[in-house]
């Protein structure tokens, strides 16, 4: 199996160096990595091309997007892919603020070549730390045992968390299992999957630009029909930027987002609307509403009083929900699992 490894850069110069030292020890050396500059002004560019100029296949002006950037790479990949080794492709989606076991890749790989009904497999992912006072790389790095991801888990009001993170890793989450969807941080698709599901093109919503993309992804991935699982074998540790623990208290979720930037707290809030918006039934919006009501409606109702930022942005969103809903019926008429199955997944 060839993977195409495909990183999206934005001002991430201080991570880079323990990324490809991740990438030059992995025991799978079948993969060729793609990288796209989106927008950086820090000196990201320049590193790359005077380190790595083989791996950069785009430069953006300007930041587009975790969404469109991806969605680049991806067309770059699909249309110079021959159709003759599309079947035995894969693409590995994954942040540039990582730090790669050595047999990441191979245990991947090797677990999509093991089953043919699963498209998308995820690692188990650590949270890493690092001290970088002014300087351009990292001083320390600290792979630690809390838990980053280890697969994304749909609770009762249909908001994806990031099961198990924030938790000490003592080998509760080391079975091979069936998950709702990969994380949108490194996960390995099938090629041929991920062809399946391109809507207009895209893999990832544009318009959602950064935030929730790979919550609504993984929807669209799962109702038409294609699988992920979890493989704990398979390690690596995330410097992740917005965190949140999947069990934590009101206050605490309170206080972790006055943490977040603005702007970004503001996408997270819209786009999960748009999530449900595009993909969730009739049905299970009639048996979800009241904590639909309770999850959603506080978050949106705390942000149209004390941030001024999501007030703009969902009072904004209005002029997209045309497009949402031409979205939602291209997702219903191309879904083959049936609502129910979706429903088992929640918990």
């Amino acid at each position: 199996m060839r993977i195409y490894i495909h990183i999206l850069v934005w001002n991430d110069r201080r991570y880079l160096p323990d990324l490809f030292a991740s990438l030059d020890t992995q025991t799978n050396r079948n993969f060729s990595v793609r990288i796209l500059d989106n927008g950086s002004t820090d000196d990201s560019y320049a590193y790359l091309r005077e380190h790595f100029s083989q791996t950069v296949v785009a430069r953006n002006v300007r930041n587009l997007g975790f969404a469109q950037g991806h969605n680049q790479l991806v067309r770059f990949t699909l249309e110079h892919l021959p159709e003759s080794e599309l079947d035995d492709s894969a693409i590995l989606i994954m942040n540039p603020d990582m730090i790669l076991a050595p047999d990441m890749i191979e245990r991947l790989a090797e677990a999509l070549d093991a089953d043919s009904h699963v498209d998308a497999v995820q690692p188990k992912l650590y949270r890493a730390f690092g001290e970088h006072p002014g300087d351009e790389t990292l001083e320390e790095t600290v792979k630690s045992d809390i838990l980053d991801t280890t697969g994304m888990r749909v609770k009762k009001g249909w908001r994806m968390v990031d099961r198990g993170a924030g938790e000490i890793d003592r080998g509760q989450y080391d079975a091979v299992r069936d998950i709702f969807c990969v994380t949108g941080t490194c996960a390995l698709y099938r090629a041929t999957a991920i062809r399946d599901v391109l809507m207009n093109g895209e893999f990832y919503d544009g318009e959602f630009n950064t935030y929730r993309e790979d919550c609504d992804l993984a929807w669209r991935f799962r109702a038409a029909g294609h699988k992920s699982a979890f493989i704990p074998a398979a390690t690596a540790w995330h410097y992740r930027g917005m965190f949140g623990a999947e069990r934590q208290s009101l206050w605490k979720r309170i206080i972790n987002r006055k943490g977040q930037r603005p702007f970004f707290a503001a996408l997270a809030t819209r786009n999960q609307l748009f999530v449900l918006l595009k993909n969730l039934s009739l049905v299970d919006l009639f048996l979800s509403l009241p904590r639909i009501m309770c999850g959603e409606g506080v978050r949106v109702l705390y942000g149209l009083l004390f941030e001024p930022k999501t007030r703009k942005l969902l009072l904004a969103a209005f002029s997209l929900v045309p497009s949402m809903l031409r979205k939602r019926g291209h997702v219903q008429a191309s879904r083959t699992e049936k609502p129910r199955v979706l429903r088992s997944y929640v918990r």
